[in-house]
């Protein structure tokens, strides 16, 4: 979950420029040395042997014993997260509401989405009612060095590593043996060499969001300088990774973080209640009726300038954006997105236009909502016409490039060659890219048409 939330004082929440970002826990990493898959996809015989290669490479600290023990599966074959469950609810803090349901959106489809649903022959969940109450115990945490105020934790991490390395011994292991099973490779700070290359190409070096001190080095910035992390270390390396992509700020909440992401009004349905100190409970709880069969979404950049929420109801505010949540969790959001784009680095001149992006439900169109005093000027309309023109010339070159970028094979990625789903990511955000840029250009057209 996001780690980049402000809570607003009498002012207001501080809007951080794009050379501001040191305060920001940043969630973008470097590749693996190995790039395991994820686990839970695959049938239940395989399993092991899976999370058998998962244990050799974050390293022999982690048990032979976890590394053996199957996740629980359903009649399909789909991870049901019930040792979860039973072990959250048989804390007497703990409570999981009787009609969640952990699996795949259509049950025993591999190519179908994992999360959290109601099951489709059980109660409804109605508004108000808590979806699942974790207590303190069940999460990895900082500790008693906890402040629900602090977005960044050295030590939270360090104590992720060491339950990673108890595995079935660990008083969390229901917890981290789904955790082992979690794909890596997946954010731009994870790419090979060579995706992060073409990367930074198809951002016009530094010019388009994300910028580049948001995701190329972060890892070595804030894990290995700042927390003095050992760069030798996989299983560190590991823990990582997974607090920068599944954290709740300092906490990693079981359960909680299998929901997905969404801003749309008519399907975003719950709120987060963090601890207020050590020792309290996480709730997560429903703020609208959710059906039988549907799923249980959560925002991971909540209450930002786009969140078409009731903000009496928000807790803590996000300053992320569409392109930092492509960073942070390796995944362009539907709509709506928010954008934000500045074609200058002098901090001195005010150069940034921001604006929201929405699809119509009625007519499937684009609907670009622009920040007050926040429109382009001629300069930046010019500028954006150059980056789409840029990346069209691009896109008329993509069978050659991936001819020349792409590796057979992920083992053969590295300095020269990408892996395929680095390739297939770039090409993803940079549709995303493309589209925003272009809503803007025609936003302001017409705008400036109107005003003739």
């Amino acid at each position: 979950m996001p780690s980049c939330f402000r809570i607003g004082g009498t002012k207001g929440p501080v809007k951080p420029r794009k050379t501001e970002w040191r305060w920001l826990w940043s969630r973008s990493q470097r590749a693996l040395l190995v790039i395991v898959r994820l686990c839970v996809c695959i049938p239940a015989p395989a399993m092991a042997a899976c999370l058998a290669l998962r244990t050799f490479v974050i390293g022999a600290a982690v048990t032979a014993a976890t590394a053996a023990a199957a996740l629980p599966t359903d009649e399909h074959g789909d991870y049901n997260g019930i040792d979860l469950i039973e072990w959250i609810t048989s804390h007497p803090d703990g409570m999981i509401h009787e009609s969640i349901r952990i699996g795949r959106e259509r049950p025993g489809d591999p190519t179908s989405i994992n999360g959290l649903f109601v099951k489709a022959d059980g109660k409804p969940i109605e508004k108000g009612e808590t979806i699942a109450q974790i207590p303190w115990d069940h999460i990895i945490s900082p500790g008693n060095a906890y402040r629900n105020y602090k977005f960044t934790s050295c030590k939270a991490i360090y104590n992720l590593a060491k339950e990673l390395r108890r595995g079935e011994t660990s008083s969390k292991a229901p917890y981290v043996k789904y955790l082992l099973t979690q794909s890596s490779g997946t954010m731009p700070g994870e790419f090979s060499k060579a995706g992060k290359k073409f990367l930074t190409k198809m951002l016009g070096g530094d010019d388009l969001p994300p910028y580049e001190e948001t995701w190329k080095d972060d890892y070595e910035r804030m894990w290995l300088d700042q927390c003095a992390g050992d760069e030798s270390d996989e299983v560190e390396r590991f823990a990582y990774w997974l607090t920068s992509s599944r954290d709740e700020d300092t906490l990693m909440v079981p359960i909680y973080d299998m929901a997905n992401h969404s801003n749309d009004s008519t399907k975003l349905n719950t709120l987060s209640y963090k601890p207020r100190e050590a020792g309290d409970v996480f709730r997560f709880v429903a703020s609208m009726r959710i059906e039988p069969g549907a799923q249980v979404y959560n925002s991971y950049n909540r209450c930002g300038s786009c969140a078409d929420v009731d903000h009496d109801e928000c807790e803590t505010f996000s300053f992320y954006k569409t392109p930092d949540l492509f960073v942070h969790f390796g995944f362009v959001e539907d709509y709506p997105q928010s954008w934000e784009f500045d074609r200058t680095d002098d901090q001195t001149v005010d150069e940034e236009f921001e604006f929201c992006l929405e699809k119509d439900d009625k007519t499937g169109e684009l609907v670009v909502t622009w920040e007050e005093d926040a429109m382009p000027d001629d300069e930046d309309i010019a500028w954006v016409k150059e980056h789409i023109n840029r990346l069209g010339v691009l896109e008329k070159d993509k069978e050659r490039l991936e001819e020349n970028l792409v590796a057979k094979s992920n083992d053969d990625a590295g300095a020269k060659l990408m892996t395929r789903a680095e390739w297939d990511s770039i090409w993803t955000y940079h549709r995303a890219l493309t589209t925003a840029l272009n809503a803007a250009l025609q936003s302001s057209d017409a705008s400036r048409s109107d005003e003739l």
